[in-house]
């Protein structure tokens, strides 16, 4: 740390004519302890926000009502929308591992960028790690709202007009061909989200035999503007990703 003595008045003194390299200011207790009373700020502001602004209770719960879409409050959302691109046998790099790195990664922070300049731009690692971070939080708290909002549209009976009526059938007697196609994987992580891993409709209507009906133009042209309802793109993050599982699904026949 840069030299000049104590920067917030208050903190423990330190004796640097005790310091083996004058000039410094220690990491711990001076530096952590700033960091404590920005975060303890930080968490207190935050925590009356949430007072004054409670998330209204629902209807009682009943566990009869099938009909019910859980969702967790604003501030969870996020973690809610990153589990979801965990499906299945994925779920351990969701809920353990990559949760793990993004604690590992913040433990070692004073380690990764130990430069002493304090301006953002002279700390590339760090301010691009905030950056990307903040970004994530806010695209993947995004997401999970477009896509409630369009889990309960579809249970209202008002999501995705204009898709041709497949019956619902039980996801055991669907038969999907072609699950080695990259489209195949990309449709797991995302629409079956909503339309279920056989395409047997949840949120979303039945798909399984959506090729039966509409080639694999108008597939991706539905995916990228599609009706009320249902997110852009499906959720997918290029049109070459929309791409492939549109062909994929035109291989649906039923």
């Amino acid at each position: 740390m840069a030299a000049g003595g104590e920067r917030i008045p208050g903190t423990p003194r330190y004796r640097h004519h005790h310091l083996k390299n004058p000039g410094t200011e220690p990491f711990i207790p001076n530096f952590l302890l700033k960091e404590w009373i920005a975060g303890s700020v930080f968490l207190l502001a935050f925590m009356l926000w949430v007072v004054f602004n409670p998330v209204d209770l629902g209807s009682k719960a009943n566990p009869d009502d099938t009909s019910f879409i859980p969702v967790p409050d604003w501030y969870f959302l996020f973690l809610y929308q990153l589990l979801k691109y965990f499906p299945g046998d994925n779920e351990l790099f969701g809920t353990i591992l990559v949760p793990m790195v993004g604690a590992l990664l913040l433990l070692f922070a004073p380690w990764l960028d130990t430069k002493k300049t304090r301006h953002p731009y002279k700390r590339p690692l760090a301010t691009a790690g905030m950056v990307l971070t903040t970004f994530l939080v806010i695209w993947l708290t995004n997401e999970a709202a477009v896509q409630h909002a369009a889990e309960v549209a579809a249970a209202s009976g008002q999501a995705t007009p204009g898709l041709p009526v497949i019956p619902k059938i039980d996801a055991s007697q669907i038969h999907l061909v072609d699950t080695s196609d990259p489209g195949y994987q990309l449709f797991q992580n995302t629409c079956a989200n909503c339309h279920g891993h056989s395409g047997e409709g949840g949120a979303g209507p039945p798909i399984y035999a959506i090729g039966k009906y509409w080639d694999a133009k108008k597939l991706y042209d539905f995916i990228e503007n599609p009706a009320p309802g249902m997110p852009k793109k499906g959720t997918l993050s290029s049109d070459a990703d929309v791409q492939k599982v549109a062909d994929w699904l035109a291989k649906q026949k039923g």
